[in-house]
């Protein structure tokens, strides 16, 4: 059984990626198409696993404030974020904040992205009514007015907004070198201490979270089908975009860096693939039944063969980064 093989890339699952992109539009830098958005934030590059279940929000267990801001900045935008992940409702001097962020946004033309606005998912929000006291917002649910007093008080009363606040040029080469070194940091630094992890892990170490718990036979039959949707179209996104790398470089002497591409496209071609066959074995939304003795072992069997891949595709991110770095450091004839 082999996984089909992505041809349309126009729209993603990870709903962040998708309303920075939508973001972009009203930026200098709308001529990112999603690829481009999901391999120069290094989005299409993670993965974050409970090794208890693979609990249904293990996807966006990371520090939310921190890691859109530094994706951001790798595409040369400045950002103001407010809320915390902490379940607890906003204050209403945490609100008139958020109001006033959204507001100030939309004045100046840009949408803002928020959490948890129909759905706990990112979407966005592009229009307010201050006479009628209502935000008009989207997410992968609705596409709808919801009134000022409603945000941060959705499913799971938490209150997080991202506004862009100014953009400044940056070259394709500088954008790639950053995003290279994020996936790097993110494939081999735990990016929460031990004792806040909640039993999570992110990057190479995620693989053997998710197969301790189908060993365990502990996964959540829905927290599995997500997070298993959810990192097969960033697996996906990192295929095409070093795809697109291999095949359209150029500039003179980046041979070397268009053949690294391909090679961990290939790498990474195998981790969606074998992702893919487990979204079919588990699908959205009932998940299938992963505690199922001959289920967990050929889910553990793809799981083990898609580490061994991503560990050479990132392997061969880090001698594609090595190789921009020698490149910004030479010196100008």
């Amino acid at each position: 059984m082999a996984g089909s093989q992505r041809n349309d890339f126009t729209w993603s699952r990870n709903t962040d990626t998708e309303s920075i992109y939508s973001l972009m539009q009203y930026t200098d830098k709308k001529d990112l198409s999603r690829t481009d958005i999901m391999g120069l934030t290094a989005h299409a590059f993670r993965i974050i696993i409970d090794r208890e279940e693979v609990e249904v929000g293990s996807y966006s267990f990371f520090d939310w404030q921190l890691r859109h801001a530094e994706a951001l900045r790798n595409l040369g935008f400045t950002v103001r974020t407010t809320g915390r992940q902490n379940h607890v409702s906003p204050t209403p001097e945490e609100l008139e904040t958020a109001l006033e962020m959204i507001q100030t946004s939309l004045d100046a033309g840009i949408p803002a992205l928020s959490w948890d606005l129909f759905i706990p998912e990112w979407g966005v929000i592009y229009g307010y009514d201050d006479e009628t006291r209502m935000l008009q917002c989207r997410d992968v649910r609705r596409d709808s007015e919801m009134p000022y007093e409603k945000l941060g008080r959705g499913e799971v009363t938490e209150l997080y907004l991202l506004t862009i606040m100014d953009s400044k040029p940056v070259d394709r080469r500088t954008m790639l070198r950053g995003a290279l070194k994020l996936a790097l940091e993110h494939a081999h630094v735990q990016q929460f201490p031990a004792e806040e992890s909640a039993g999570h892990a992110n990057g190479l170490a995620a693989f053997d979270a998710w197969i301790h718990a189908l060993e365990q036979r502990m996964a959540n039959p829905f927290g599995n089908a997500v997070n298993t949707g959810k990192v097969c179209d960033a697996r996906e996104f990192a295929v095409q975009f070093l795809q697109e790398l291999a095949d359209n470089g150029t500039e003179p002497g980046e041979e070397s860096l268009r053949q690294l591409a391909r090679q961990a496209a290939e790498q990474y071609a195998i981790v969606a693939g074998n992702l893919s066959i487990m979204r079919d074995m588990f699908p959205f939304p009932h998940g299938g039944v992963p505690g199922d003795e001959a289920a967990a072992t050929r889910a553990i069997e793809l799981l083990k063969e898609a580490k061994n891949a991503e560990t050479e595709g990132v392997a061969l991110l880090a001698q594609m980064l090595e190789l921009l770095e020698r490149e910004a450091k030479a010196p100008v004839c």
